[in-house]
């Protein structure tokens, strides 16, 4: 599905003979190498998206755990919507993230509400939903309406923006605007649910941060591949800061304690467990329980802690 957008300057152009070769020898290698995922043929667009979300930020080896883990306990979009958002934050576990949790709660809730329980099949309507952006909202089409949508993923960042701008790191370098025109016109008519898990899995295990050119089947058609193989590497990606200490450690220990309760945990005990198992002064954690409030992850109720926003 070719895009409207003006087409960039391209180090190499893109003839048909190119873009062809491009489709068929990736398609050839996504035949070889499927991961059967179970979202990518159920054709149940709630399904698709539990999946989107799990894989903002998470590597793919541990979306199907989290995958699973969440259809269990919520099987269908209004089995969701009827639960608690502390019964979605605890289900979501120590996943990373989790106000992903409190957007797919909130989604299910609006979705029952407003579209009787069906997720929308238009592109705005979707990305009007909480936590959900053109990512998220693609696979939901592809997967779960069968509309073809180009996707975007770190992954394929890294895929396009080496194979057609030559880009050694493309998160750095290459324009999202380039990257999303490179995304469209490459994307082969009605078969975005191969070609769009295609180039998520190839940018995973071959073109991955550190590339595997050998083993390449586009390395003939790739831009990047003569600087790679001449001992050129990508800068290193801006890493977060360490872990330990840091307000994401006290937000996740947090977390965990009442998760772990069935009742609500008095605020003093919990502040004074983290500021010690930590070894940080407790103003640190007060700030980490602000946080958590503001992003409607846990709630005081007088002199007590809770997990989620509500009652209901």
């Amino acid at each position: 599905m070719p895009g409207t957008r003006a087409e960039p300057d391209l180090p190499r152009p893109l003839s048909p003979q190119r873009l062809g070769a491009i489709r068929k020898r990736l398609l050839a290698w996504y035949a070889e190498h499927e991961q059967p995922f179970p979202w990518r043929n159920a054709r149940d667009p709630y399904a698709a998206l539990v999946a989107a979300v799990a894989a903002q930020q998470t590597q793919m080896s541990r979306v199907l755990q989290i995958y699973d883990r969440w259809m269990a306990a919520f099987p269908t979009i209004r089995d969701l919507a009827e639960a608690s958002d502390a019964d979605a934050i605890r289900v979501w576990g120590r996943a990373g993230y989790p106000r992903r949790a409190v957007y797919l709660h909130r989604t299910a809730q609006i979705v029952c509400e407003h579209y009787n329980g069906r997720l929308p099949s238009e592109r705005t309507l979707l990305e009007s939903l909480p936590g959900v952006g053109p990512f998220t909202a693609a696979i939901v089409l592809n997967f779960g309406h069968g509309i073809d949508a180009a996707a975007v993923d770190t992954n394929i960042v890294r895929v396009l923006g080496r194979l057609l701008f030559g880009d050694l790191q493309p998160a750095i370098d290459t324009p999202s605007g380039d990257i999303r025109w490179a995304a469209e016109r490459l994307l082969p008519d009605r078969q975005a649910t191969r070609w769009n898990p295609a180039l998520m899995d190839f940018g995973a295990s071959i073109c991955s941060p550190t590339p595997k050119c050998e083993l390449c089947p586009l390395a003939t058609l790739c831009v990047a591949e003569p600087k790679f193989g001449a001992g050129q590497r990508p800068a290193a990606a801006r890493a977060q800061g360490p872990f330990t200490g840091s307000q994401r450690e006290l937000r996740g220990m947090i977390l965990s304690l009442l998760r772990a309760s069935d009742a609500p945990l008095t605020r003093s005990s919990v502040i004074e467990h983290v500021a010690r198992e930590a070894r940080v002064k407790q103003s640190r954690v007060l700030l980490s329980e602000r946080s958590l409030i503001e992003d409607r992850l846990i709630r005081r109720i007088d002199h007590m802690l809770t997990l989620g926003s509500s009652d209901i």
